[in-house]
């Protein structure tokens, strides 16, 4: 069955919401029960037991009356007792209406009998109404015992509610208790399957999204793998459409590094066959050239040099790109690949007046690609070179450092701003203080350094002021060899 996100979610959230009806059904339930248990015990056993409180109040209230009465054969006196015992029938009747158990109603019943008894035994014994030999009504044992009854009944008729009371009170406490434990199990219970669910919708949310950020990244770093999401969902179908978008981005990148590679080809014959050219005219094979002939000659020489540099370093860095490029890896040492591009360099100064003075120490090998190494350090002096006015100075620092071997020019160059620094080594990327200098670059040569330099396991940064120079640094792995020691000679000659 495809689940897909939205449906996770319905079902993780239906199950929380579940839950919390259920707990809250229960508890509802529960807290009915008691209040029914507790409805019970006062509306009925708390006014019954009231009433037989009552009851006892007015028997001790008619058993004066009713002793002196008898006694003295006073009606006044038995008039009182019959007043408090018309209350007492009241009474029984008003107890009597409340809901009653079998037991308790007899135990009523007992009462009102007794109690009918003992007002008939008073009423004769007062007034000598069918006095007879053993007759219990005129005997005040007979009578004190009979309203002991009476008593010992109503006291076990409160009894009996009081222990109802009580019963009903447990049963209440132990119901809210139990609901209490079961409301905190169900409680945690729907806690933690929130907490799983959650988590288990946000790993099924997170978890492609950093395939896909994995993938986004290599993409833009020029490496057009699929991405595989194994999840049955939206994250998939996304996937599935970054995956077309990637095939045709790499199928339109193959293109474009075969078309600058036809283009790099077919620029190549003709340049050469204008470079062969400039150069007779150079050396006056066919006639002699005057002074601004020649000067003429040189531009278009620095011209042809421009263009055949920057097709070369397109096509490098499209290959790069494309994972076309080849290396050929061996250990090297640094000093020896960089001499012949320093003594280059400096040539090139020369012109400009600036002056190139290299600060080298003792290094390891590294483990290089000759060629494109000097491409690198050949890339950053001409860019130092570029950006430094007459007069100028650029330093070439070689030595170690943590990471392995470190090489930094540093220019006394017009310098970058500090928000132009992070893109310096994006393709075709421009300073904004760059027409500041003789020349305009192309944007291609860092983007090349810092392809060919990760290439390699290194990196390389760039460190910069407005007005005080630029120095960039490249570090690469060094071999596991002995340290190298440092070119007095070299430093001398290029210094």
């Amino acid at each position: 069955m495809k689940l897909t996100i939205y449906h996770k979610m319905l079902v993780g959230f239906g199950i929380v919401i579940f839950l919390m009806i259920v707990t809250n059904f229960y508890v509802l339930l529960q807290m009915n029960k008691v209040t029914k248990v507790t409805t019970e015990a006062f509306s009925y056993d708390v006014p019954g037991i009231d009433f037989a409180k009552q009851l006892q109040e007015v028997l001790y209230v008619e058993e004066p009356y009713a002793a002196k009465a008898v006694a003295f054969h006073d009606a006044e006196y038995y008039k009182g007792f019959e007043e408090q015992s018309k209350v007492f029938d009241r009474l029984v009747d008003s107890l009597a209406s409340t809901r009653l158990t079998p037991k308790t109603r007899a135990i009523l019943d007992r009462i009102r009998e007794s109690h009918a008894w003992f007002a008939d035994a008073t009423r004769r014994a007062t007034f000598g109404i069918g006095r007879k030999n053993n007759d219990p009504a005129f005997d005040d044992a007979a009578r004190s015992d009979s309203l002991d009854v009476l008593l010992s009944e109503i006291r076990g008729f409160i009894e009996i509610h009081e222990s109802a009371v009580k019963q009903s009170m447990w049963e209440a406490s132990h119901r809210m208790s139990k609901s209490t434990n079961v409301a905190y199990v169900l409680s945690v219970c729907t806690l933690l399957i929130a907490v799983g669910a959650a988590v288990f919708i946000a790993r099924t949310i997170t978890k492609p999204l950093s395939v896909l950020i994995d993938g986004t990244e290599k993409i833009a770093a020029g490496k057009f793998a699929p991405i595989n999401v194994s999840t049955r969902d939206e994250m998939s179908l996304l996937a599935n459409a970054m995956n077309e978008m990637t095939a045709k981005l790499h199928s339109t990148d193959r293109m474009k590094t075969e078309m600058m590679h036809h283009i790099s080809h077919e620029l190549r014959t003709p340049l050469q066959a204008m470079t062969s050219a400039l150069n007779l005219l150079a050396d006056q094979r066919y006639g002699t050239l005057n002074s601004e002939q020649l000067r003429l000659t040189s531009f278009l020489r620095e011209g042809i040099n421009k263009i055949t540099s920057f097709s070369h370093q397109f096509l490098d860095i499209s290959k790069i790109e494309s994972g076309a490029m080849q290396y050929s890896f061996a250990p090297a040492d640094l000093l020896t690949v960089m001499l012949p591009v320093i003594e280059e360099a400096k040539l090139i100064a020369t012109r400009k007046s600036i002056t190139v003075t290299v600060n080298a120490t003792p290094i390891p090998k590294v483990k290089a690609d000759v060629d494109k190494l000097s491409q690198v350090y050949s890339n950053l002096l001409s860019n130092a070179i570029k950006y430094t006015p007459e007069n100028g100075r650029i330093q070439i620092d070689v030595g170690q450092s943590k990471f392995g071997v470190r090489v930094s020019v540093t220019d006394s160059g017009i310098g970058i701003a500090p928000e132009d620094l992070p893109n310096v080594f994006t393709k075709f990327y421009q300073a904004k203080n760059s027409d500041k200098a003789s020349s305009r670059g192309t944007g291609v040569g860092l983007a090349l350094v810092k392809a060919l330099v990760e290439a390699h396991g290194g990196r390389v940064f760039a460190e910069s002021a407005v007005g005080e120079g630029t120095r960039f640094t490249v570090e690469l792995p060094a071999v596991k060899e002995p340290v190298i020691p440092a070119f007095a000679a070299m430093q001398q000659s290029v210094n």
